[in-house]
């Protein structure tokens, strides 16, 4: 019953952030940079995003470039960032208390929580401890999260409807029959719900085990597991449950009373507080104290990252080596030295630029590679990175000299 798409696991649709975290760049159909940003204050957010139908190749010519990317959502000048789907639709939306147009009719940013209530409603969704409320509205959910009654975000998340659910009752009742073309979506793209429904919004990869989970929380379904023994849950904000009657007694069908986006959305502002807490507990500040880096690195190795902050734990980059991250160094203000098992490199937090000084395979200038390092220790005063390595049973240093001007590095051995 896990929902995935907000877990620690990392999505084909945000595979590039795996290793790399240059923000995307829009590109127009002309295959040109897209235009300025536009001023989407000037009509109902909500409204942008279902007049375009959620799909990015249309809003990316309104949002123009992005500025960065951090866990899965793309950042805009506009004071909002989108969680982009398989699909290549928006999926969710977080909306900044600096955002200055109305998300919905008669409501903005600056408006307090009972204010909010009295426009809206009583909120269909509650969560005191979190300080969240929200409402089901056709076509999408709508989520605020205060402190001190004040907004400090707004979430709009994609509710997509279903026409036809014969495809989804003739899966569930084959679920294990079908295993082998489930388990594989990219592969099967005309088989059963694919071929129905399109896409799944997010599917879950893992090395040497491949597909192993994939979601529709946009209308309510996860199926995880192996093929054999695979579980589908059924959420509540499934748009047509009246229709799902003869799955009630079907084996490895679970309908959960929950709601799958109102699940994403709890867990969403819980690990933005277990990050910040984290940073706040084990982050290294630059030596300016403009930044702070702190490692991620507790759960799959294709999700280690290093998180950077503002001192106000704003956002601000992120870093995904590929694998776990062991230590961390500020070389300057900007350009941060990261060891992994796999390679040492250097980050620039600004520019998000990333190069490998020594990885798995020997370079042209390189007496070794990261299988003969034993240790690796920078030398701030020297402007030197010292690598202890085995080569053929000898241990030996070798001196790497680094020089930074301006934003850029440079290396000589």
């Amino acid at each position: 019953m896990l929902l995935l798409s907000c877990c620690m696991f990392a999505s084909t649709a945000f595979a590039a952030s795996a290793s790399t975290t240059i923000p995307i760049t829009p590109q127009s159909s002309t295959g040109t940079s897209v235009q300025a940003p536009a001023d989407l204050s000037k009509e109902l957010l909500v409204n942008t995003f279902t007049s375009h139908q959620w799909k990015q190749d249309s809003l990316t010519k309104l949002l123009g470039n992005s500025m960065k990317e951090f866990d899965d959502y793309v950042y805009y000048p506009q004071r909002i960032s989108i969680k982009w789907d398989e699909n290549n639709q928006a999926f969710a939306v977080l909306v900044e208390p600096s955002y200055k147009g109305e998300v919905v009719k008669g409501i903005t940013t600056s408006q307090r929580k009972d204010e909010i209530v009295r426009a809206l409603g009583k909120p269909h969704f509650s969560d005191e401890k979190l300080s969240l409320i929200g409402y089901a509205e056709q076509g999408y959910h709508l989520f605020f999260t205060f402190a001190q009654d004040k907004v400090k975000a707004i979430s709009i998340y994609r509710r997509d409807q279903i026409a036809d659910t014969k495809a989804l009752v003739d899966m569930a009742k084959n679920l294990q029959d079908y295993g082998e073309k489930l388990g594989a979506p990219a592969e099967y793209a005309d088989f059963s719900i694919f071929s129905a429904w399109g896409k799944p919004d997010f599917s879950y990869h893992l090395r040497g085990i491949g597909t192993y989970a994939w979601e529709y929380p946009s209308r309510g379904i996860a199926y995880d597991g192996m093929p054999d023994d695979a579980t589908l849950t059924i959420y509540s904000n499934f748009p047509s449950k009246d229709k799902l009657a003869d799955l009630k007694n079907v084996k490895n069908i679970v309908f959960s009373k929950e709601d799958s986006l109102f699940l994403i959305e709890k867990l969403r502002i819980e690990t933005e507080k277990e990050k910040i807490e984290l940073a706040k507990k084990a982050g290294i500040p630059s030596p300016d104290k403009k930044k702070i880096a702190v490692i991620d690195s507790d759960n799959l190795y294709n999700t280690a990252n290093i998180r950077f902050y503002q001192p106000d734990y704003t956002p601000q980059a992120q870093l995904f080596p590929g694998y776990f991250i062991d230590e961390v160094k500020w070389l300057d203000n900007n350009w941060i030295l990261y060891q992994t098992m796999m390679g040492v490199g250097v980050y620039h937090v600004a520019t998000h630029e990333k190069i490998e000084i020594v990885g798995m395979e020997k370079k042209a200038n390189e007496p070794f590679d990261m299988l003969d390092v034993n240790t690796v220790q920078p030398d701030l005063t020297k402007k030197a990175i010292v690598f202890e390595v085995s080569v053929k049973e000898k241990k030996q240093t070798y001196t790497v000299r680094y020089q930074i001007t301006g934003d850029k590095i440079t290396f000589t051995w």
